[in-house]
């Protein structure tokens, strides 16, 4: 297992509230459109579900 990198971010309630719903809603095939290859598309998709456990620690919701 790879070392964890801690981020800490200042975001305003909007600005979370909308990144756990983009979060909740980007799809598969639109991270594979950004990056270079399958194996970077689920590393970006695991990426973005801890950021999105994140948020629901404190408290964001996506709707």
């Amino acid at each position: 297992m790879k070392t964890p990198v801690l981020i800490t971010a200042d975001l305003t309630q909007e600005n979370a509230q909308a990144l756990a719903q983009f979060i909740k809603t980007v799809s598969h095939d639109a991270i594979r459109q950004c990056v270079a290859d399958d194996a970077q598309t689920f590393l970006v998709r695991d990426a973005l579900d801890s950021l999105r456990e994140a948020l629901d620690v404190v408290g964001i919701d996506p709707q």
